[in-house]
């Protein structure tokens, strides 16, 4: 019986492997959608694997809010709200498992495995297998209004009064929501555009570039140059598979914009005033350990060794995120140094950066982004294997920080860059090149010209 049930999965695969995308020509031309009660209405698809995804869209959503208050914006995990099968309901919680276990060699095996030709297409013929009716269900429900009284970071959302429609156009803000949305809405003649916002930002997956989107917004030129040749890849494959002639994919369709973070990351007033403010001496450097919102990286002892290394030298301060047991761990053992300040999850990050001369941190891409706008040189400690090393090599090469495991050498690093004051000072500038404040509402703007194109 198993060995049946594997040779029909294999056979599927095949088939599946040699199968031409549904939407093999180009999208038909944006029609006219008139006048809506409501506005119009923006549908962002997520996963939440990891925090960056959602934080992502809601940058999002907060400028096109901004800029047009009469589009709303309905931001939903299409997966745990709507799918019903394991392991498509629990990627949260199996994401978190797996970039925990062994070190990440786990993630880093799916990752890697999952990013190959054939694993896209497994996992597109897995997810279309049993998820295609709900993930039509959610792309085709009717659009709803966030209610604008929650300040709590909450959302909740009701039915509008003209009944709902699906939305006027879509945004991908994950690796997993392109293919099959793409294909529900050429099947249900839905004509919204699509649109994918990519957050990985030195390296990235594949599966978030498929040539069937309107558009394509990258934040670095690195990216670009990827989505251009996965793009390029699969239509060549697709259109020789239906006509026997190549197509040539529109290059003018990826777009380098840069990654949308949250706003008030850069610098509004002096160092030394955000010092003050934090109650930190504003005479010495100030070295910011992260340990990422989920409490992940080896927190405890990375700080442990940074503030012995520089010994009141500069400040230390350290946001452990939700792990309680490192706040407490380091309180304990630092509490009555006046030179270091613990504290657990934050909403005052852009005050934190700011009165910092120098970060450590895991290698993510939002940190990195954020890192940038405040001109702040990194030390990496720790990243996810095979998603995050394109990420380390970039800020490498830009000049602006480096990758250094061992705790020890993290203290000794960060000792021998701060007594170079010449050399921080050069570190900071190459990271403020790169620094994109704006480009959360630069995304914003593209998108609701898209909108009006199609109106």
């Amino acid at each position: 019986m198993r060995i049946t049930v594997l040779l029909s999965l294999l056979t599927l695969t095949v088939a599946f492997a040699f199968t031409p995308r549904s939407l093999t020509v180009p999208r038909r031309p944006f029609n006219s959608r008139g006048s809506a009660l409501n506005g119009k209405k923006i549908q962002l698809l997520i996963s939440d694997t990891g925090g960056g995804h959602r934080a992502s869209a809601i940058s999002i959503r907060d400028q096109i809010s901004a800029l047009d208050p009469s589009v709303s914006c309905d931001i939903v995990d299409v997966y745990t709200t709507y799918c019903k099968v394991f392991p498509f309901n629990s990627y949260p919680d199996l994401y978190k498992l797996m970039v925990t276990l062994f070190d990440g060699v786990l993630w880093k095996l799916f990752y890697e495995g999952g990013d190959t030709d054939p694993g896209l297409w497994f996992n597109q013929l897995l997810t279309e297998t049993f998820c295609y009716s709900e993930f039509k269900k959610c792309l085709l429900r009717p659009g709803l209004n966030l209610d604008p009284s929650l300040k709590d970071g909450t959302e909740k959302y009701s039915v509008p009064e003209d009944g709902g429609r699906p939305a006027d156009m879509y945004v991908s803000v994950h690796p997993l929501t392109q293919s099959l949305p793409l294909k529900i809405l050429q099947e249900t003649k839905v004509n919204s555009p699509f649109i994918t916002v990519c957050t990985d930002l030195g390296s990235a997956s594949q599966s978030w570039f498929d040539y069937r989107c309107d558009k394509i917004i990258v934040p670095t030129e690195v990216l670009r140059e990827k989505a251009v040749r996965t793009c390029r890849k699969f239509m060549m494959r697709d259109s020789l598979m239906m006509t026997s002639t190549p197509k040539e994919y529109d290059t003018e369709k990826v777009e380098v914009i840069g990654l949308p973070i949250r706003s008030g990351f850069e610098p509004s007033k002096d160092k030394a005033e955000y010092k003050t403010d934090l109650n930190l001496d504003p005479s010495k450097p100030n070295v910011l350990i992260v340990g990422g919102g989920d409490g992940m990286g080896g927190i405890v002892e990375t700080a442990n060794a940074c503030i012995s290394s520089l010994n009141g030298l500069a400040s230390v301060t350290v946001i452990c995120g939700s792990n309680a047991e490192a706040k407490k761990n380091l309180e304990g053992l630092h509490g009555s140094n006046g030179d270091v300040l613990v504290t657990g999850y934050t909403p005052s990050m852009p005050s934190y950066m700011n009165s910092a001369d120098l970060m450590v941190t895991k290698a993510g891409p939002g940190s990195i982004a954020e890192a940038s706008v405040c001109g702040l040189p990194i030390i990496m400690y720790s990243f996810l294997p095979g998603q995050e090393e394109g990420n380390i090599s970039l800020v490498e090469e830009e000049g602006w920080g480096k990758y250094v495991k061992d705790p020890a050498e993290i203290g000794r690093l960060a000792k021998v860059w701060l007594e170079d004051g010449e050399g921080i000072e050069k570190r900071k500038e190459r990271a403020r090149k790169g620094g994109r404040q704006e480009a959360a509402r630069d995304i914003a703007k593209v998108l609701l010209e898209e909108l009006e194109l199609c109106s």
